[in-house]
């Protein structure tokens, strides 16, 4: 059945297949969570959101290298099906179907040869939408990082922020917009047009020769600055005692952001030593598809890690699929304008729209 695709690419068609309509669909609940509750419209919770739609696209360029590659077992089946839908079982012989089967399966059963598709600007234009969410997810990890720690550095100021929540959200977005900007940019510019030079779309092959490496040299930069950042965050919070519902966010977040550093640094690796294991393009290819596994399993591990971490996300996922819920409860969506804290001296609950001192770490996320 699976003859004309080369057997060291085959499992990877498969992982992506199964990895991509996991990943979209669980990216796709969480993106529902913020509509559901206004407990998820703060500007942590809406980080939390374009970060994992911009996981759901970076994902979603697995699709043109899945339909690439098991393409001529669709087109095979569905040819068939038109035919017997057309004639019909019972108006043709049992031997004219099986003359058309045969004469389909000689026409686009393809050699065990490596697949060719498309030329790499044919892929970077299909790839275009993914890139944005390939390119933005490190950065969007990083502005994640700074909120968390603006928040336990600067509680006070963190407060005034939440006036201008738009203002603020959009200041964080800058970096990850402009970062994607500029690889798209690049990316256009040494696309490759030669339609002699055939490859297999897939996501790390949308960005050619230097652009690709370039994005692999500052993704490692971006993700050094995301190591400080977070371990700092972590050195505070075990200095400063915060809500419950502080550390619950940020211990998803850490729990996400190790799965996504583990997949990147591994990736990274992968990519940089890819051009010097092999003087074969294609082994060079093979090789930075695979590493891409653990990153498109990480992207697609976000619905799990915050429902198995965060209570409130828990609820709310629980409240989607119509399980008994406490986020259907009024004092579910009350508790969000309450903030608790814990200070050095007592325990005591404030209301939000009090500022607190700066020894307190606002819960507000």
């Amino acid at each position: 059945m699976f003859d004309y695709v080369p057997k060291e690419i085959l499992p990877l068609g498969f992982f992506f297949f199964f990895c991509s309509v996991i990943g979209i669909a669980g990216n796709f609940v969480m993106l529902m969570c913020s509509f559901r509750t206004k407990r998820f419209r703060s500007p942590c919770y809406i980080l939390i959101t374009v970060t994992c739609l911009a996981d759901a696209i970076h994902i979603s360029g697995q699709f043109p290298f899945c339909v690439h590659l098991f393409g001529n077992l669709l087109d095979s089946f569905w040819v068939l099906t038109q035919l017997e839908n057309i004639f019909g079982i019972h108006r043709i012989s049992v031997s004219d179907i099986n003359f058309f089967k045969n004469l389909i399966k000689s026409l686009t059963t393809k050699p065990t040869s490596v697949t060719v598709t498309s030329t790499q600007a044919q892929c970077f234009y299909m790839l275009t939408v993914p890139l944005i969410g390939l390119t933005s997810g490190g950065p969007l990890i990083l502005s994640m990082g700074i909120d968390r720690l603006i928040a336990v550095k600067y509680p006070t100021r963190y407060r005034i922020i939440q006036d201008e929540p738009k203002l603020y959200i959009f200041v964080q977005l800058l970096f990850p917009m402009a970062y994607a900007v500029i690889f798209l940019i690049y990316g256009f510019l040494v696309r490759d047009t030669n339609v002699k030079n055939q490859i297999i779309c897939a996501n790390p092959l949308a960005l050619n020769g230097t652009a690709f490496q370039m994005f692999t040299y500052s993704s490692g930069v971006i993700y050094v600055f995301v190591f400080i950042v977070y371990l700092t965050v972590y050195l505070l919070l075990k200095n400063n005692k915060a809500s419950a519902r502080f550390k619950s966010v940020f211990r998803s977040l850490a729990v996400t952001v190790g799965l996504v550093m583990f997949g990147w640094v591994s990736t990274t690796t992968a990519n940089t030593l890819s051009y010097s294991i092999s003087d074969t393009p294609y082994t060079a290819q093979l090789i930075q598809m695979y590493a891409g596994i653990t990153v498109n399993a990480a992207a697609a591990s976000n619905v799990f890690v915050f429902y198995s971490i965060n209570s409130e996300y828990r609820e709310v996922i629980k409240a989607l699929f119509g399980m008994k819920s406490k986020a259907n409860s009024p004092a579910f969506e009350a508790s969000s304008t309450m903030v608790t804290v814990k200070s050095d001296a007592n325990l005591q609950k404030r209301r939000s729209t009090i500022l607190s001192s700066k020894s307190v770490v606002p819960i507000i996320n």
